[in-house]
């Protein structure tokens, strides 16, 4: 007799065995720690997909949705992003910042012009008074959605501090000048020459506007209190302003800047192609000591550093200034101290030096750079107003940009919040939701170790001012894209679906992938083998 079975015999498909499983595979977009990190918060992995396709200006368009300044801030940002990128675990970080100058200057060889994203022209008026990084961002978001914005700058032209306080060896003027045109060409009204206070009343300005941003930067240097002549000593700030304008100061045969910045480092650089010896009086350690929660790290990129000593700029950490020797009034030299502690107890910046550490460093010229201030002088009632009133404060007069990179972030939230006040009618500000990922979520072995493409740099940096790092080569370009891991997001390497033992991955018609539950068993074989950690296993009640 034939026994009874409990299911009738027939195709495996008739039998959903999904119901086995305690967990299913869900398919879900990660934030990559590029983006994560970056203070513009570009869609990185977004615009280098699209540049290992080789699809240039929709990459260079996907990264100006956040930072209109491609060329600029590859050239000059401190890159945080590839300090950060999972790919750095398994050879070299993508030389992220190289590939996004790469797009801005194809950008300007080519003539390609930022798009509107809303034709339809806004009644309310906007004022922006500042024409720096945090500006030109929040008039460049304002503009593209119909906006008439006004641009206000107490300079002779537009760049704050980009154009007035970055040598050119670091960023060529011409490229700020092609970049900011392109931001103007959206319609934007610029007025240079025009101090808020002198030119213009503040009680006009908010008349004339329905709303206001102070975008003014840190325009004021601290000055050396320790000394009261003013002979032989300047602000790294006025020096970089008189070298930009084409008249620097004479130097010396020696040179001490006192500072730990960028820019103190651009002081240096550039004190050293007018021919000095140059000292710089670091009162932290040196970049990546792996000290930075301590905040004892000089505030500026290691790269730099290695490059101002290749330039035979001598560097001497965690000392400070005890006071400066003169012959007369001439200044001779200056007597510094090793710096015991950096921080007092509040945690500010107040170095404490050690007593019996003392020594001399000789110099014809002290320039300090130690950092600047917001001058507020004809703005006093505007400060004191709210965005309630119709006013809004942000980049470095905000408090926290340091970076040029962070004003820009720092403009576009601020444009974002004025969206909001101008009851635009969508909600272009998406709070980032995503979930991080990190590289132990990934599957490493399926990616090729390949070498890090760079931009040379000249063989002899200090003959002139000309740029020194040159971009990336055409063909170098796709080749460095392709290197991005494309940490959480979906690249469709068909994994998932070969390696599924149900079948119950399914290929949709217009790409990408879903689940199948009625035949997945939860095995977790998809996510274990993804390479970009996309999926994640979910519990099931």
């Amino acid at each position: 007799m034939t026994p009874e079975l409990a299911f009738e015999p027939g195709s495996s498909t008739a039998y959903r065995t999904g119901d086995w499983r305690t967990a299913k595979p869900v398919y879900r977009d990660k934030w990559p720690p590029c983006s994560q990190t970056c203070p513009a918060s570009e869609d990185i992995q977004g615009w280098l997909a699209l540049a290992n396709e080789q699809q240039w200006e929709a990459a260079w368009r996907r990264l100006t949705d956040r930072n209109p300044l491609p060329a600029t801030m590859g050239r000059i940002c401190y890159h945080p992003c590839e300090a950060a990128c999972n790919r750095s675990h398994l050879d070299s970080a993508v030389n992220i910042h190289a590939l996004e100058r790469h797009l801005g200057d194809l950008a300007i060889a080519n003539g390609w012009r930022h798009a509107m994203l809303d034709e339809v022209p806004k009644k309310q008026k906007i004022a922006v008074v500042g024409a720096g990084p945090a500006g030109l961002s929040c008039a460049f978001q304002l503009a593209r959605r119909g906006y008439p914005v006004t641009l206000f700058d107490a300079q002779p032209e537009p760049g704050g501090t980009l154009r007035s306080g970055i040598p050119a060896y670091r960023l060529p003027k011409g490229v700020l000048a092609d970049e900011i045109e392109t931001i103007l060409a959206l319609g934007i009204e610029l007025h240079c020459n025009t101090r808020i206070g002198r030119e213009i009343g503040e009680s006009e300005l908010r008349e004339q506007f329905d709303a206001v941003f102070l975008a003014i930067g840190t325009q004021r240097p601290r000055l050396y209190q320790g000394d009261s002549s003013r002979h032989s000593v300047m602000s790294g700030l006025d020096f970089l302003h008189r070298l930009n304008r084409g008249a620097p100061p004479e130097l010396p045969s020696r040179v001490a800047v006192i500072g730990g910045g960028n820019t103190a480092i651009d002081v240096a650089r550039s004190a050293r192609r007018l021919g000095a010896e140059v000292t710089i009086l670091s009162p932290q350690d040196p970049p990546a000591e792996h000290r930075t929660r301590l905040g004892t790290e000089m505030p500026t990129s290691l790269q730099e550093v290695m490059e101002a000593e290749s330039e035979r700029v001598k560097l001497l950490h965690r000392v400070g200034v005890r006071r400066l020797v003169r012959s007369g009034e001439h200044l001779s030299g200056i007597e510094v101290a090793h710096v015991d502690r950096v921080h007092d107890s509040q945690g500010r910046f107040n170095p404490v030096l050690f007593d019996g550490t003392e020594a001399f460093v000789p110099a014809g010229l002290a320039i300090f750079a130690i950092g600047q201030q917001v001058d507020w002088q004809g703005l006093e009632e505007l400060r004191q107003a709210a965005e309630s009133d119709g006013v809004w404060i942000g980049g470095d007069a905000g408090g926290s940009p340091r970076f040029a990179v962070a004003a820009v972030g720092s403009g576009y939230q601020t444009a974002m919040s004025i969206l909001a006040a101008l009851k635009y009618p969508s909600a272009p500000f998406e709070a980032q939701k995503k979930a991080n990922i990190s590289f132990k979520q990934m599957q490493p072995d399926y990616f090729p170790k390949r070498p890090r493409r760079e931009g040379k740099v000249i063989a002899q940096p200090l003959d002139g001012f000309d740029e020194t790092v040159q971009g990336l080569a055409a063909g170098e370009a796709p080749e460095e894209a392709a290197r991005c891991l494309s940490c959480g997001v979906c690249f469709q390497c068909d994994n998932c679906w070969h390696f599924c033992p149900d079948a119950a991955v399914i290929k949709k018609a217009g790409g990408g992938y879903e689940i199948d539950y009625d035949f997945c068993k939860g095995c977790g074989i998809c996510a274990q083998e993804c390479p970009c950690g996309h999926i994640d296993m979910e519990r099931v009640d």
